[in-house]
Order: structure tokens, then sequence, then C-alpha cells
């Protein structure tokens, strides 16, 4: 793991603005696709309008074909009724989004991803393993606690189109902005890429499998956790498996020694770079920038920049070095409180424009969520570190499934209501599950035809069949291609 020079700290904060544009972008495009699509093909338009006019409160009475929008109850009342945000209001809701993409952009540059490096350097980790294991876990904590809060406290399918959705979003958008922002191609390592992707397969195939009859019971949550575990030890042997699966693609492909380097290890430029070795000290937080629209943006974030301060150690600086361990709890701590904020900010836009809550998941819930595992690959491949970018986005999402699904499944099956089962509501989550198994196959397929290469052109493609998922899950949870909900409840 590299150690930052100021060169990379610069890029670092390039990547970071342009990233959290991009993802507004991803935003507000699928917002826009949404209510489009909405207008378009739903059946049910009279019930989505008398939706949209109502109060939360006044729209939680059950009806007997009607489902009833329940995101928005289980987060605090909002100080605006719904009239008063569709006549403007709203626009306050979506600068507090504005602000937490900033907050998350902060936390993972500067305390986040340092605390990984610290950490990688410290246990000796190869930066795929670091990936799809501590960067993923920590990344993923939003997803996990969305899951969590809707088995426990919501008790509909929030989470698991959250996670279905995060999962399309790290695999796809996120994959694909890394190519795009990259600026100079990488070849990926090839058996860092297909365990990864394997273990999600078999992730997504079980999730498949106990989502099928709409029933979630204790010994199918078990088997999610079961399969996690055994992934932590797959990750335990990587170093041998790796060195096996190298030995036999240079013995079946005859290669020479220089194609058999160019195939199995990364190439960028931090092989030719001796400045990896000079660490220099972050610049004073509280010391204004020179440029113009640099401060503008130090003086909007300084009360965040007060905040984690005060409250997590920079173990970039000498004095808190060692101090990595609290740093990488606090950031993982922080990114749910900031995540949370931008989730229920999200959910209050989406109630307003009258998106049900199947559709909030799998889309703009999901994006928020995934916005912590965008920003660190992003900001890790700028560095050169592809392998890491890939398998903490695709990591992220063996863990989302496995254990973010799992978890609280038999928590809630075994230990809250023993023998009890979770029931998935949506018929169309399965489908969109199944979707997303011929996507990771698609992207295989699209990376070898580019040469195991990480680009732009793999970051275009990458983008437009995350915006051909989204628009057939939005279509599944529409009941365009079939009746999988009923329609929400009106006033």
């Amino acid at each position: 793991m590299r150690l930052l020079t100021t060169s990379h700290r610069a890029t670092r904060r390039k990547g970071r603005w342009q990233v959290a544009a991009a993802i507004f972008l991803a935003l507000l495009g699928a917002f826009s696709a949404i209510v489009s699509l909405q207008t378009l093909f739903t059946e049910q338009d009279f019930t989505r309008r008398a939706y949209a006019t109502s109060d939360a409160a006044n729209i939680s009475s059950p009806g007997a074909n009607c489902s009833r929008p329940q995101a928005i109850s289980h987060y605090p009342a909002d100080v605006f009724t719904q009239e008063q945000r569709r006549q403007g209001a709203v626009i306050l809701h979506v600068i507090a989004t504005l602000y937490m993409f900033l907050a998350l952009a902060i936390i993972c540059d500067d305390y986040f991803v340092p605390s990984l490096e610290r950490i990688s350097e410290a246990l000796g980790l190869q930066p795929d393993v670091a990936g799809a294991t501590f960067m993923a876990a920590g990344s993923s904590a939003p997803e996990l606690f969305t899951s969590i809060f809707g088995v426990f406290v919501s008790r509909d399918d929030i989470g698991v189109g959250t996670v279905v959705g995060s999962a399309v979003f790290n695999l796809l958008f996120i994959v694909g902005l890394c190519g795009l922002l990259v600026g100079t191609a990488i070849t990926l390592t090839l058996w860092p890429l297909l365990r990864d992707c394997s273990v999600f397969l078999i992730s997504v195939a079980a999730l498949v499998i106990v989502m099928y009859d709409g029933k979630i019971h204790w010994y199918e949550a078990l088997t999610l956790v079961v399969l996690y575990c055994l992934y932590v030890v797959l990750m335990y042997f990587n170093p041998r498996l790796s060195a096996a699966f190298s030995s036999c693609c240079s013995r079946a492909a005859h290669q020479s020694e220089n194609e058999e380097t160019s195939l199995m290890k990364p190439v960028t430029e931090k092989d030719t770079d001796d400045e990896e070795t000079v660490q220099e000290e972050p610049n004073y937080p509280f010391k204004a920038p020179s440029q113009l629209w640099r401060r503008v943006l130090w003086v909007i974030g300084l009360p965040l920049t007060t905040l984690l301060v005060g409250t997590v150690p920079d173990c970039r600086r000498d004095k808190w070095k060692r101090w990595y361990p609290v740093s990488f709890v606090m950031s993982v701590a922080w990114i749910g409180v900031f995540t949370y904020i931008l989730v229920w900010m999200v959910t209050v836009i989406g109630f307003t424009a009258g998106i049900p809550d199947t559709v909030m998941g799998l889309t703009l819930v999901a994006i928020g969520t995934s916005v912590p595992d965008a920003m660190s690959s992003v900001l890790v491949s700028k560095e050169g570190e592809g392998d890491m970018a890939v398998s903490n986005a695709v990591g992220s999402n063996v863990f989302d499934i496995l254990v973010g699904l799992g978890v609280p499944w038999f928590f809630k099956t075994v230990v809250i209501e023993t023998n009890s089962v979770v029931p998935i509501q949506s018929g169309g989550l399965v489908y969109s599950a199944i979707t997303l198994l011929s996507t990771v196959l698609i992207l295989l397929f699209t990376m070898w035809l580019n040469r195991w290469r990480l680009d732009r052109k793999l970051g275009v493609i990458c983008s437009c069949l995350y915006a051909v998922f989204i628009t057939l899950a939005t279509l599944y949870e529409l009941n365009v291609f079939g009746d999988f909900n009923p329609p929400t409840c009106p006033g």
C-alpha cells in the first residue's frame, strides 16, 4: 500500500469532488427516469397522484388490495407538510442531500481510506484482500443499517431492495466510474476478479433461492452467514490460491515471463514512481486554500471539518498513526450517521414525488447508501490500485447479501422471534435478483473483450448497463411486466 505524497493527495482531492458530482448526477438521472417511467407505464396513476398529494400520517391506513408507503413514516417527522414541500420546500432537502455528499467525501478521503491503508500495512494484506474485506465491510455500513432497519423497524422490503440495488450500483456504476475517472488504463489482476465475481455469483444465487417462496426461514438465513464465513476462509488462503492460479495459467497458456507479468499484475505508473516512499504530513485542516472555489468549499465544509477533527484521529499524522483502529471505527460510525441523514432526505424527496418504497430501495436509497463505496473505490483506483477498487465494489456486494441480509434475518428468526419467518412482500425483487445474475456474467464477458483493462471504454459500457438495469427493475416494481406488487394506497 502506497504512502501518500503531495501529488497523490491532490489527485484524491480532485477525485472526491468528481465522484460526488457524478453520484449526484446519477441520483438526479435515476429520479428523473423513475418519474418518467412511472408516468408512462403505470396503470395506477390515480393512486400515485393521491399518494403524492397526501401526508404520511393521512395515508397509513391499510387497504385490502393496496400497499402502504412505510419508509417515510419511520423517519423523524418533517418540519414541512407535503403541500409545502411540493410548493418548493423540497429544495431544502436537496441542499441537505448535497451537504451529506460533501460530508461523505471528507470522511472517506481524509479518514476512512487512510485508516484502511494503515490497517493493510500493519497486517501485510494484499490490496485486493484489503479491498474485499476491511474496505468492503466498512463502506457497507449504510446498507447494513438499512437492512437492520427494514427487518426490525419498518418490516418492509426496503432493506432487500436497497441491497439488490446497491449490488448493481457497486458492480456496474462504481466500476464504470472508476474506468471513466482513472485517467490511465489499469490492467486488472485476473485472479482477484474471478475470485470475487465467482463468490458474488454464488451469493446472488443463494439470495434468489431463499427469496423465491417469499419467506425467509432461520436455516436459510444461517446458510447465508455460513457462506460468508467460507468467504473469509477463502481470503485467508488467498496467497496460496493466487500463486497456484498464476502457475496454472502460466502452464496452460505457455506465455513468456513478460507476458505473464503483464496479465497477472496491474500495470500502472506506480511501478516506476519512487515518490511512493516519501510520506508528508497532510495540510492543516483549518488553513484556507488559495484558490477561490476551494476556499468557498472549505468555508461550507468547515462545520464538518471541525466535527471530524474533534472526534476522529487523523492517522495520516505521525502523532496519530498508531490510532488507525480508532480512526477506522469512528469513520465507519460517522459514515453510518451521514448516510442515515442522506437516505432520510432522499426518502422525503422520493415521497414528495410519489415514488413507491420498493422502487426507492432499488434506486435512490441504493445510490445514497453506496456513496462510501464509490468514494473509496475511485480514490484508490486513481492511485493505481485497480484491484483494490474492483474488489471493494464486488466484496461490498458479498458482504451486503450474506451479512447485511443474513445476520438480521437470522437474529429475527432465531433470537427475537424463534421459528418465525421474514416475509418478502415484493415479487419483483426476485426477478431483479435474477437480472443481477445475468449482469455479472455480462460484466465478466465485457472485461474479457476489453482484455481485463479498467479504462474509459469499460466505464461507458458499465454505465449503460446500469441504466438498463434501473429501467428494468423500475418496470418490474411498477407492474409493467406482470402483477408483482399491489398499487399504493390512496388517501
